[in-house]
């Protein structure tokens, strides 16, 4: 079993790459370090230790880093090996992705996953997106992608110190960004049958459960079930936004009566505004965004 860990150095101030050393005393057998250094590295790393025969691919950091770890499965739209398999080590600012796969906490309980796990295979979501820059891109989504007042937020938290930890960041971000937000008035359609148009303050689309740190903005989203959950949030004044915030957390979000939600396999999505949009925590574009989930397309340790 060749193991190869995708560290991220400066994911959790530096928690990342320790306890990826506290793992790697548990396991047995071959193991390589990389560290990816810059943004979109760890990509090219994990590619090429798929090329070279790693079978199980660690990575270590945020969900950042494993949205750029899971793009490294795959060259030409293929996934490159049909027995490579992601496992996680989380350690960065959201941690989302994680919760969602209920990944245990301490090194000793992820090194025996690691060791004895089952895999389980789990879809992805594909991504086109439209970057600031005007050209059209792809990219593989493990978790959730969403477009509005997050793709700011997002940008925000990548910028800002994190002094405060995952969740508070995210919410001041938030609230900082409220202020000032306006709503995107977004066309949408969802397998070419539903039309949608609205104007939203965000709209997530979810393969997973939880992104900024937490907030449960599609909990009824499940990563194996071949369909991707639509939470469709309709513009809301700040005081009505800052009351609301609790649904975020405690998985209430669709009581409120201006969330709407779907479920879809295709979604597609526009708008006549500068709409931004943030894949797995990365703010990376903006609309146009069309989201296909692709079933059973990776394989992952997981309990």
């Amino acid at each position: 079993m060749r193991i190869v860990g995708i560290v991220n150095p400066s994911s959790g101030r530096g928690k990342a790459a320790k306890a990826w050393s506290r793992l790697r005393a548990h396991l047995s057998g071959p193991v390589k370090t990389l560290q990816t250094g810059a943004r979109g590295r760890a990509t090219d790393l994990t590619r090429q230790a798929i090329q070279e025969g790693a079978e199980i691919i660690v990575a270590v950091g945020g969900d950042g880093t494993i949205n750029e770890v899971v793009n490294g499965f795959f060259e030409h739209d293929k996934l490159i090996s049909d027995t490579a398999t992601l496992a996680i080590l989380p350690h960065g600012t959201g941690s989302d992705f994680s919760r969602a796969l209920h990944i245990p906490e301490g090194v000793e309980k992820t090194a025996a996953l690691i060791q004895s796990g089952q895999p389980r295979l789990l879809d992805l979501m594909k991504v086109r997106y439209t970057t600031m820059e005007g050209a059209q891109a792809e990219r593989y989504s493990v978790n959730i992608t969403s477009f509005g007042m997050s793709g700011t937020v997002a940008s925000r938290v990548n910028r800002s110190s994190k002094t405060f930890g995952g969740k508070t960041s995210f919410v001041l971000a938030a609230l900082r960004t409220a202020i000032t937000f306006r709503g995107n008035a977004v066309t949408m359609s969802l397998d070419n049958s539903i039309a949608i148009e609205a104007k939203v303050i965000n709209v997530a689309v979810g393969n997973g459960q939880y992104h900024g740190a937490g907030m449960l903005a599609c909990p009824r989203a499940a990563i194996d079930d071949g369909l991707i959950d639509v939470t469709l949030i309709e513009f809301l004044p700040l005081p009505e936004l800052i009351r609301s915030l609790p649904l975020l957390y405690n998985g209430k979000i669709y009581e409120h009566p201006k969330v709407r939600f779907f479920r879809a396999k295709c979604v597609r999505a526009d708008s006549q505004e500068s709409a931004l949009c943030e894949i797995d925590g990365e703010p990376l574009g903006r609309l146009p965004i069309e989201i296909t989930v692709i079933p059973e397309a990776i394989r992952v340790l997981a309990p």
